[in-house]
């Protein structure tokens, strides 16, 4: 089945607007690798993060202090 010609023209426009060069395609690698691994480390950060228990003193410091 033929395509009809407005949306073959769509999508040659489309492919026009969207083509990446190859460096730009390393550029875009480049960028998305630094944000994964920034979210990777956090999230290992995170993870790894041990839960500081309070005394009674600072808990009646922090509810004395909320509004």
């Amino acid at each position: 089945m033929k395509k009809p010609v407005l949306l073959e023209e769509l999508l040659i426009w489309l492919r026009g607007r969207f083509t990446l060069t190859g460096e730009e395609k390393v550029w875009l690698l480049l960028i998305l690798m630094i944000c994964w691994v920034g979210l990777i480390a956090r999230y290992t950060y995170l993870k790894n993060q041990k839960p500081e228990t309070l005394t009674p003193q600072q808990v009646e410091e922090l509810l004395g202090k909320a509004p």
